[in-house]
């Protein structure tokens, strides 16, 4: 077993296509949710290895689950996986202490490698 991770992306088909690959390269997918505070929730349940979170989503954002995730464990390994990573998102991710940002889309290859390396650690 390569570690444990949750998702959270508001893009259910992304989701699924996530959860169906991290399971088959060896990781226990904790749970999928679809905002910034079901990233705080499955965080403060499952306490997992990495967690994988969108920044643009309905309601609350990536940011608001970031920085909430940071307050329960400030050294949380948190990947940024999305397609809205500009100077606004840059500045308020930067003090945070994020693990990896990667843009969508990523290579799942590339990302397999980045969340073995952090479960590992």
């Amino acid at each position: 077993m390569n570690g444990s991770v949750v998702l959270v992306d508001d893009n259910d088909d992304l989701l699924e296509s996530l959860s169906e690959f991290l399971k088959m390269k060896g990781f226990n997918v904790l749970g999928c949710g679809h905002n910034g505070l079901e990233a705080v929730q499955l965080y403060e349940e499952y306490r997992p290895d990495v967690i994988l979170l969108d920044l643009l989503m309905p309601n609350y954002d990536g940011i608001y689950g970031l920085e909430n995730i940071k307050k329960i464990n400030p050294n949380a390994k948190v990947i940024i996986l999305t397609g809205h990573y500009n100077k606004k998102n840059r500045e308020k991710i930067r003090p945070l202490n994020v693990s990896k940002i990667m843009e969508k889309p990523c290579s799942l290859t590339k990302l397999d490698l980045v969340l073995k390396s952090l479960s590992m650690v």
